[in-house]
């Protein structure tokens, strides 16, 4: 499992991804890049390449008629006619092959062409060798590798991830969006309440604390006497041990299917509460795992129409049914200590995102 550093890391790069990629997409060393691998990658110049690697100079043109005319030079009609000089002699075949060869050999087109082929690395002469050397170069080149890592596919979908909702906790007070208490569909319905099966009264927002971008919410160790619902006599007034905070967004933040993701870090005996659920569920979709929350991690949690799936960090540890298709889903988040479970305990908060793709 990656460290919370390092998925958060992690998080960050998915997002440079997107920019570096479509920059890279745009440039000309890609556009350069592009060019001379149609060329390269062509069966003209693969045919050439080929050609001038494995041709021997022995079955060269070149070879051939280098040997033609050392065998002529030293032919007797050749040698009589270097030492005699007999204009008459021009016509002997051997003699007026000879003259053709030595006058063809001293031009600077085949003196080249000779060269050229009797050099065994001869490809690397030829402006075709430059491009494919550029290629390798360009192929090293830390935009092209790191473009030719990711695929259009890969970026598309990351592309297509837009945030609904994002809370940094920049300012000292939350924001109108969050509410204390449960969210019901009726106005009428006291919202700020507890339960009388738990140990701690909800303080409406005292046990809460935004500072240095941290959303705090406190379990204390105080008497105080507030609402509770009792499961036959409604609500009452009830004595609790223990305090708290409960809160909602008022507002329906989750899409039909996204992404919810949030660093989290928990200490004590306080169990902590942080879900998606709905004003007419009694169901909710947790974003902590309920049986084990580490002290620190981000938690993720994947959603659509069928199924829910969890993350620590970016190590899946839960996958269900989605039990709260269609309903408009909202942010819950609150500590509280069951019957029997005794002790304080702190929930921070650095940041919560959701996003979708649908």
């Amino acid at each position: 499992m990656k460290s919370t550093k390092v998925f958060e890391q992690w998080l960050q790069e998915q997002a440079q991804i997107i920019v570096r990629y479509r920059q890279v997409e745009k440039s000309d060393i890609l556009a350069e890049y592009n060019a001379l691998k149609k060329v390269v990658e062509s069966t003209e110049f693969q045919t050439k390449k080929k050609e001038l690697t494995i041709t021997q100079y022995v079955d060269t043109q070149e070879a051939k008629t280098m040997s033609a005319y050392k065998g002529l030079k030293w032919s007797i009609s050749v040698i009589l006619y270097n030492l005699l000089k007999k204009e008459a002699w021009k016509e002997k075949t051997d003699v007026a092959n000879y003259l053709a060869l030595a006058e063809q050999i001293q031009t600077p087109e085949f003196q080249q062409a000779n060269a050229f082929w009797k050099n065994p690395k001869r490809w690397f002469t030829t402006p075709e060798s430059q491009q494919e050397k550029r290629l390798n170069e360009l192929a090293k080149h830390a935009d092209i590798v790191f473009f030719f890592a990711h695929t259009e596919k890969e970026v598309a979908e990351l592309e297509s991830y837009k945030t609904v909702w994002a809370e940094e906790f920049e300012t000292a007070r939350l924001s109108d969006v969050w509410q204390t208490g449960f969210l019901y569909p009726s106005k009428e319905l006291k919202a700020n309440h507890s339960h009388v099966n738990e140990l701690q009264a909800y303080t409406q927002g005292k046990n809460t604390q935004v500072a240095n971008r941290v959303l705090t919410i406190q379990t204390k160790k105080e008497k105080m006497t507030a609402p509770a619902w009792h499961p036959t006599k409604g609500m009452v007034m009830h004595p609790f041990a223990y305090t708290s905070d409960v809160w909602h967004t008022a507002q329906a933040i989750a899409p039909k299917a996204g992404v919810l993701q949030t660093k989290v870090r928990c200490t004590g005996k306080a169990k902590q509460v942080l879900c998606l659920t709905a004003a007419t569920a009694k169901k909710s979709l947790a974003i902590l795992p309920a049986n084990k929350v580490e002290k620190e991690a981000i938690y993720t949690l994947v959603w659509n129409d069928k199924e829910v799936v969890n993350y620590v960090n970016d190590v899946e540890v839960a996958r269900g049914k989605n039990t709260l298709t269609g309903e408009n889903l909202h942010l819950l988040v609150r500590s509280y200590l069951p019957t029997g479970q005794k002790g304080t305990g702190k929930m921070e908060i650095d940041w919560i995102r959701v996003y979708t793709n649908a």
